[in-house]
């Protein structure tokens, strides 16, 4: 339901007590926190608290960079995209196992692309005509990489 950002809802913990409720519709707008009942000190102890954090330099990738103070808000998002980077980059490494993985690092997207038979790629290597094959194929690819983009596989020496 995403169409900016990431949509998500969740609870804040601050020293392992589930403080607040934050949620972000997705649409580009900013993350918003509720404390809880009884909550609001500590919710302003961690509002406090990020705000001592360092500023935080973000790089657009063609040399230009923005440094911001950070926030509660910030530090929320930061956790949330942390952790959705996580369970991609596990599906990233599965699709590994049985295809030739793409695109830019740190990008938000990627392509795939593999053989009918869903094989894994360690599998295909056995043989003569699978290494030969595979090998097409990883130059295949290569001739088709955009600007800035690479092969993800960690587990072919490529």
């Amino acid at each position: 339901f995403s169409e900016e950002t990431l949509m998500f809802m969740a609870d804040v913990f601050v020293n392992g007590k589930k403080v607040a409720h934050a949620k972000n519709d997705g649409r580009g707008g900013c993350t918003f926190y509720h404390a809880y009942p009884n909550q609001h000190e500590l919710v302003a102890q961690a509002e406090k608290f990020c705000k001592s954090l360092p500023k935080q330099v973000v790089d657009f990738g063609d040399g230009r960079t923005h440094e911001f103070d950070q926030s509660l808000e910030s530090v929320i998002d930061d956790l949330v995209f942390a952790k959705e980077k996580e369970k991609e980059q596990k599906k990233i490494d599965k699709l590994c196992e049985t295809h030739l993985v793409f695109g830019k690092p740190n990008g938000m997207s990627y392509r795939y692309i593999g053989f009918k038979s869903k094989q894994k790629l360690a599998d295909i290597q056995k043989t003569i005509i699978g290494r030969k094959s595979l090998e097409n194929l990883i130059n295949r690819v290569k001739s088709e990489l955009k600007e800035g983009e690479e092969i993800f596989n960690k587990n072919l020496e490529i």
